[in-house]
């Protein structure tokens, strides 16, 4: 029974070339032996996950960690292809490389395919909906799933949301006199499917101001008109700014320790990767879940289920993030106390 996991990129596809990852042992490529009672109806069955963005992503790479956690005593065999619509963010990019995904289930046709995050839905899920075949599973959909024609009948998942109000509370405990904040996003499908739960009215915040820069002259220019009319910046994502109109987005930890080291107020992010590379805090949305859960009904389907069967869900779990070295640079103290409470602290 035990298969190679083959890694596919957007980029080798359209050259007209796979590469092969040879197989590494059990927690590696899922494929492991089972007895005859345990391995029917998923032995052989196969999983093919696409992914909108690239490989060493830490949001992408936490997803398949999930799906391989969901896998691991199964005997399913999975195969991952990378759209890598992060880093190329051009239509014709975006199109071609859905193209190509199409491609991989044409030509290896899985039993199920798990899609994540919204551009995987837009340029290449979508287009099977209500077909017989195969079922999919989408994970880390910010959009509303009526976007694409979800839920239908072979197609099902769990959406993303992000903990605005949990993120904003831990703030304000922090900074206990914060209210006023600013939103700065890139300008991304990702970062307009979560403004529609973002922006609007909160009881105890006010936003003042909504920024989608797509440039990072543009970005700048953002954060520094923040620090006179917020008290704090919540930035969901920062992933495809560019250092010029075209270009390929730039590394995203560049744009973050910038906008760290040039802000005088708290920066809130969503992401687990946003207070590593240097926002004070937040309450993350976690990869893992949606992979893992994602994972648990693909199996479902692979065991005689049908994406009608499973209702679309909202990933709810999360864990709360605290940066201490942003918090000294911004004269910050934090009481021991919310330390003790918080999820993972950096700069211990």
């Amino acid at each position: 029974m035990a298969a190679a996991l083959t890694m596919v990129t957007a980029g080798a596809l359209l050259a007209g070339c796979r590469s092969q990852t040879p197989r590494e042992g059990r927690a590696e490529t899922h494929d492991q032996r089972q007895s005859a009672t345990d391995a029917p109806p998923i032995a052989g069955r196969k999983v093919l996950l696409v992914h909108s963005y690239h490989k060493g992503y830490p949001w992408v790479d936490a997803i398949t960690r999930g799906v391989r956690m969901a896998l691991s005593r199964s005997a399913a065999d999975l195969q991952l292809y990378y759209m890598d619509t992060k880093r190329k963010t051009s239509e014709q990019w975006k199109i071609k490389s859905g193209e190509a995904a199409k491609q991989v289930v044409a030509d290896w046709q899985p039993d199920v395919v798990i899609a994540a995050d919204d551009n995987a839905q837009q340029y290449f899920a979508k287009d099977f909906a209500a077909m017989p075949l195969p079922q999919f599973v989408f994970c880390g959909v910010n959009a509303q799933p009526e976007k694409y024609g979800y839920p239908a009948s072979n197609i099902t998942g769990i959406l993303e949301r992000p903990h605005t109000e949990a993120s904003f509370q831990l703030l304000r405990k922090l900074k206990p006199g914060a209210r006023r904040i600013a939103i700065v996003t890139d300008h991304s499908p990702t970062s307009a499917g979560a403004l529609e739960f973002i922006n609007w009215p909160w009881r105890d915040f006010e936003i003042v101001s909504c920024e989608t820069p797509s440039t990072f002259e543009q970005w700048q220019a953002a954060i520094r008109q923040c620090q006179q009319s917020a008290d704090a910046i919540a930035v969901y994502m920062y992933h495809t700014v560019k250092p010029h109109p075209g270009a390929e987005s730039m590394e995203p930890k560049e744009v973050m320790a910038w906008t760290a080291d040039n802000s005088r107020i708290p920066v809130v992010g969503f992401f687990v990767f946003a207070v590593d590379d240097g926002a004070l805090c937040g309450y993350m949305e976690s990869g893992v879940e949606h992979g893992l859960r994602a994972g648990q009904m693909a199996l479902e389907l692979l065991a005689g289920k049908t994406a009608a069967d499973l209702q679309i869900v909202t990933a709810l779990e999360g864990q709360s993030m605290l940066n201490l070295n942003t918090a000294r640079k911004l004269g910050i103290s934090v009481p021991r106390e919310i330390i003790e409470k918080t999820d993972v602290v950096i700069g211990k």
